[in-house]
């Protein structure tokens, strides 16, 4: 094995083939290209390469490589996300196709033309630049979206670090949260974001079809298995598997998950051949599994299968500071689906809109955001443009009245308007701490340290 350094902004390009003379012309053409290149003869020579190397491209020789090995391009390409050009001969053309299928994005026939392998090399390369800008580009977004909010930016920091990685992760929360959004956040961050993410609601297939659903079946297997049909688990090789509301699969399902999550192999119904896949899997519940594990209802060897990394969303309620960035993108959204051209929010339907509680969370908000934009005239959204339950028990504040002769004399500070509102909810909840808390939006500590400062009578 050699290397030729070269400084850090170069690509690093791998070299895999037993053929030196071949490695040799590979490597002064690419030299001459100011490619960083490292080189290895053999797959476990590769494997020892890419644990010390960061590499961006390889080159993958097939030629008398055994069957066996070909799973190196899926591993080059999950674990250092590198695009992968596999050189082969027209004998080897089938074994060519097998890793195209594991992810390799061209295959060149030897003798390698220098214009073919340049034409390549740039396409390549302006891939690679697209992928980096458009990572960028989307942690920025998520980052303003998520603007506001220590929790979100929180979670939104913890899922980019895991995202590069393979590890099975578990996403909790009430319905409507985000989970399968930020299930796909971290698939769009890892290094399988071109693969395919295939979602699979636990919940919504017939116990006796899941197993068909997950893993698929032969032809004459069963009544209606009229031809050979793939499951989930090979749709998303070479990407992620989400398991929505794993806490609905029955006993049955859930031995037949957890021997596959332990294996990564499976059959299909009605075949004798064994399968491997290379697929990460995200799965969400919004139950609460360790209840369900201490009922019996849930097993605990596959919980522990499932939560290598725990993301908790909270509601909606619990992270009101999101609304407005939220409601941009909507409006951005709808806008564009229904040709509209909202702009703008009236103060009434501002107020609403942050007082609200929102028990479907961001699902509901989206909902509302939908109904109102499509009932708007003109450029903005204004109380009448909103569902009418969301004016059913609401907490109102009415201004306070201003003379007209002497406009400024009345007006209240905003401590005591604070004041004022902290009280009339109190009153409207009877005192109920925990209920005030929820309707003000702040936790009951930031309550009770309010009733002190104001010194509120709770009596």
């Amino acid at each position: 094995m050699s290397t030729i350094k070269k400084n850090d902004n170069e690509k690093t390009v791998l070299v895999l083939s037993s053929d030196f003379p071949f490695r040799a012309k590979l490597r002064e053409n690419l030299s001459l290209q100011d490619f960083k290149i490292i080189e290895a003869d053999s797959h476990t020579e590769a494997l020892t390469v890419l644990d010390k190397n960061h590499v961006n491209i390889a080159f993958v020789d097939i030629e008398q490589m055994p069957l066996l090995e070909l799973d190196i391009i899926s591993y080059i390409r999950t674990r250092h996300n590198a695009e992968i050009v596999v050189l082969t001969t027209l004998n080897e053309l089938e074994n060519a196709t097998i890793a195209l299928r594991n992810g390799a994005a061209f295959y060149l026939l030897k003798p390698i033309r220098l214009t073919d392998l340049k034409s390549v090399l740039d396409k390549l390369a302006l891939r690679i630049e697209q992928q980096k800008d458009h990572i960028e580009l989307e942690q920025r977004f998520l980052s303003d979206l998520m603007a506001g909010s220590q929790t979100m930016q929180k979670l939104l920091k913890f899922s980019m670090k895991i995202a590069p990685t393979s590890s099975t992760v578990l996403i909790g929360g009430e319905s409507g949260t985000g989970k399968e959004f930020f299930a796909r956040i971290i698939h769009r961050m890892s290094k399988r974001f071109d693969g395919h993410f295939v979602a699979m609601n636990c919940g919504a297939i017939p116990e006796t079809l899941f197993e068909s659903e997950l893993f698929g079946h032969k032809k004459g297997s069963f009544t209606g298995a009229d031809r050979d049909k793939p499951g989930l688990v090979e749709e998303a090789h070479l990407g992620t598997l989400f398991l929505d509301e794993v806490g609905e699969l029955s006993p049955a399902a859930q031995v037949k998950l957890l021997r596959f999550l332990q294996e990564r192999e499976f059959r299909r119904i009605g075949d004798n051949v064994t399968r491997s896949v290379d697929v990460r899997i995200i799965a969400a519940t919004n139950k609460d599994l360790s209840r369900l594990i201490q009922i019996g209802d849930f097993r605990e060897d596959l919980y522990y299968r499932l939560n290598v990394f725990y993301l908790h969303m909270p509601p909606l309620r619990q992270r009101k500071e999101t609304i407005p960035n939220l409601i941009r993108l909507f409006v951005h959204r709808y806008n564009e689906l229904f040709n509209k051209q909202i702009n703008n929010i009236s103060k009434s339907a501002e107020a609403i809109l942050a007082n609200y509680d929102y028990p479907g969370n961001i699902r509901e908000l989206e909902n509302i955001m939908e109904h109102a934009i499509v009932l708007a005239d003109g450029t903005e959204i204004t109380e009448k443009d909103l569902p009418e339950f969301m004016f059913k028990n609401r907490l109102l504040l009415s201004a306070p009245e201003i003379k007209a002769d002497k406009p400024y004399e009345d007006v209240m500070t905003l401590s005591e308007l604070e004041k004022h509102h902290i009280k009339n909810v109190l009153s409207i909840t009877n005192f109920n701490y925990t209920e005030a808390s929820r309707k003000l939006g702040i936790s009951r500590s930031t309550l009770w340290r309010k009733i002190k400062e104001f010194n509120i009578e709770t009596s």
